[in-house]
């Protein structure tokens, strides 16, 4: 017998019990553990087939898209540059590609073309690649020194100032191709370079006696040539008139001389008048004997081959047909004919011209 009253078994029932509420605690943390882990598991599931998607999901470019890389961007700049692009990513995947790719992932600086849909995949190869974007830049046969400078320096696609001017006729006329940024005396020295090569050859390969002897005065025949004719079926033709004539001491009497030489004074003209024939200028093959001092443009290939190679003719005079080509002629009779024949259609016309 004890001295305590007897409990209500009532109060028996309601008295906490600790083993119930560390086994509700228990399975709580097992539960959330087990939910963390699901999680988990899920995530590592998802993150590969999320981080393809994220590689290889098409960008939403609606067209075709150009990306300018500078020199020495780092992933950041890329990353950056390819989503304003319209392919759009997480730059933390462009760092794991980056990675994954290794060593030999080395992005190039340029001007890349993403054609539409490109994914990031396809953008990063591209990039890698270097496959940087060609542009043209054509320089046509005749054109001088002057305009050549003026044409380079208004396209933008170049970098650089030009120093020093390249001289007239060291220009070769053809078209050439170039990524953006290319520096203009990096440029001009290919040009110039791309000359001298053609010249060496076509040199090695010339009449004998020719009444020029060196590669410069070549240039200088050669330039006239271009600037007389504009078909290449003449040039042979015309430059046998102007070596015949310079084998037997004539003037040579060309047109395009006595421009250039009112160009080089400040006086252009768009016409050529009987005046300008007595133009006091080293240009002037009306007042001068031989060959003008320098080039009168930037002949062409064929040109250049022309008077290196001229046809073997009788010829001392031509004068323009009226049909876009030349009448020939070996005499002087002959050649007033033509002149006159040609007066009456440049009259016709409102013009004014010399003739050789």
């Amino acid at each position: 017998m004890t001295d305590q009253p007897p409990q209500d078994e009532s109060d028996l029932s309601e008295e906490p019990r600790p083993g119930i509420i560390s086994r509700i605690i228990s399975g709580v943390k097992n539960g959330l553990i087990s939910l963390l882990g699901l999680v988990v598991i899920i995530m590592i599931a998802a993150g590969p087939l999320w981080y393809y998607s994220e590689l290889h999901r098409p960008g939403v470019l609606g067209e075709d898209q150009r990306i300018i890389i500078p020199e020495g961007a780092g992933r950041v700049v890329i990353s950056a540059r390819v989503n304003s692009a319209g392919i759009r990513h997480s730059v933390w995947v462009y760092r794991l590609e980056e990675w994954r790719r290794g060593e030999d992932y080395r992005p190039k600086a340029g001007e890349f073309a993403l054609p539409e849909g490109t994914s990031l995949d396809q953008a990063l190869s591209i990039i890698h690649k270097g496959d940087s974007i060609q542009h043209a830049f054509t320089i046509p046969p005749g054109q001088t020194a002057a305009e050549f400078i003026l044409a380079l320096n208004s396209d933008r696609r170049f970098s650089g100032v030009v120093t020093p001017l390249p001289s007239e006729g060291d220009l070769m006329p053809e078209t050439y191709f170039f990524t953006r940024g290319t520096d203009r005396n990096r440029f001009i020295n290919r040009v110039t370079g791309s000359r001298d090569v053609a010249l060496a050859s076509l040199w090695s390969e010339r009449q004998a006696d020719l009444p020029y002897k060196t590669l410069d005065e070549a240039v200088v025949m050669a330039s006239i040539i271009e600037k007389e004719t504009a078909l290449a079926e003449e040039r042979g033709l015309v430059a046998s008139v102007f070596v015949n004539r310079l084998r037997k001491g004539m003037k040579l009497q060309s047109d395009p001389t006595v421009l250039y030489g009112l160009v080089q004074d400040g006086q252009p003209v768009k016409i050529l008048k009987r005046r300008h024939l007595d133009h006091n200028s080293p240009w002037n093959t009306y007042r001068n004997k031989g060959l003008p001092p320098t080039p009168i443009c930037n002949p062409g290939y064929d040109s250049l081959k022309a008077a290196l190679n001229p046809e073997d003719s009788l010829y001392f005079y031509f004068v323009a047909d009226g049909k876009g080509g030349h009448a020939f002629a070996r005499t002087l009779t002959e050649h007033n004919r033509n002149v006159k024949a040609w007066r009456a259609i440049r009259d016709q016309a409102g013009g004014d011209a010399g003739s050789q």
